[in-house]
């Protein structure tokens, strides 16, 4: 079994506000909304844009 890793501390994420994780190479965006937190693939898939440099509006994570 892997160990897990750390790739934010949840005392430290602004509501509403993405943040960038990188892990193994691969660019993370980690969002807290409210009491829920996601992490997703971090880049844009038709620009490749890093998402953590966009906003949420409304449900929705917009790119930057």
């Amino acid at each position: 079994m892997k160990k897990p890793i750390t790739i934010a501390q949840v005392s430290s994420l602004e509501n509403k506000k993405p943040e960038h994780a990188l892990v193994k190479g691969l660019d993370l965006v980690i969002i807290k909304f409210d009491e829920d937190i996601s992490v997703l693939y971090g880049r844009c898939l038709h620009r490749g844009a890093l998402m953590s440099d966009g906003h949420v509006d409304g449900h929705n994570l917009i790119c930057g």
